[in-house]
């Protein structure tokens, strides 16, 4: 079976080559720097050179493939996040409408169903509605929110012991960690049916931020807790961090949008994930953080 992906170097992308190659697929990868994705390339996926903005590289990964992969990357320096999302996704549904035989998965999120109030999602909301119109065999795969996220927390646990956020606390999200994402778009992308589909992907449980830095305190050895700040104080912290005005709003949005409860499944059928937050955190947040504290006395 032929296969292409987009981002092959991602946390989904990657994960997602990995697994198609490790069952056999004939893999193809769009890739921005083919020097990336060598290890790839010496397991037989064919790659690419091109970029998702570059309707031609696009069109050469999906022309003969028998399912196509398209995950939008964000772009946390764009002047207009949801612009952003349409414009590459202009491009995917121009060339995708070339190619009516060809099922798709597409990545998008949970809450990708409203049209405001989401922050980022609105881009995929946009993206669902332009990929609907250019195809009629797509599965629109609606991720919960990442567990991946926390990573971007590590300086803060491992300097204050913090993860800051305009988020309460009590706030709770089916987290999912992208190792399940994968393994969902890789089955509908094997075995997908041929029609209109949406998935809502989601963690094996409920669990609140509150409970988030409570595993991590115990799983790291030391005290973390989940801090609730001002917006002006998290909109500053983000715009410091290199973040563009208008993803430093979007994101803000987002977070509002969790701390309503407005990002929950409405699709009729589910991928539930096998990673709990603690194997999470086992696995990869502790590495990550040994890794830093590492650095940090080498440095």
């Amino acid at each position: 079976m032929k296969i292409s992906i987009t981002t092959p170097t991602g946390q989904i992308g990657r994960q997602l080559a990995d697994r198609l190659l490790s069952e056999g697929a004939d893999v193809t990868v769009l890739a921005r720097h083919p020097d990336k994705v060598r290890e790839l390339s010496s397991r037989g996926a064919r790659v690419v050179a091109g970029d998702q903005s570059d309707s031609n590289a696009v069109n050469s990964v999906v022309e003969g493939a028998d399912a196509f992969f398209w995950l939008t990357p964000v772009d946390l320096a764009a002047r207009d996040i949801r612009a952003h999302y349409n414009r590459l996704s202009d491009v995917a549904a121009q060339v995708i409408g070339r190619h009516p035989s060809v099922r798709v998965v597409h990545l998008s999120s949970v809450g990708a169903d409203l049209e405001q109030g989401t922050g980022p999602i609105k881009g995929l909301h946009d993206s669902e509605v332009k990929l609907n119109a250019a195809t009629e065999n797509i599965t629109h795969v609606r991720a919960n929110y990442f567990m991946e996220n926390v990573l971007s927390s590590l300086p803060t646990i491992s300097g204050q012991g913090a993860i800051y956020s305009t988020i309460p606390g009590s706030a709770s999200l089916a987290q999912v960690a992208t190792r399940d994402i994968a393994a969902a778009a890789a089955h509908h992308l094997v075995n997908g049916d041929p029609g209109r589909h949406i998935v809502d992907v989601f963690g094996p449980d409920e669990i609140t931020f509150n409970e988030v830095a409570d595993t991590l305190a115990q799983v790291l050895g030391r005290p973390v807790m989940h801090v609730q700040v001002p917006r002006d104080q998290m909109r500053a912290g983000m715009q410091t961090a290199g973040l563009s005005a208008d993803a430093a709003e979007q994101l803000l949005e987002l977070n509002d949008a969790i701390a309503q409860g407005m990002l929950k499944g409405v699709a009729e059928t589910g991928w539930k994930g096998k990673m709990t937050f603690a194997e999470f955190a086992r696995q990869v947040v502790a590495r990550a953080y040994n890794s830093q504290s590492g650095m940090a006395k080498a440095g």
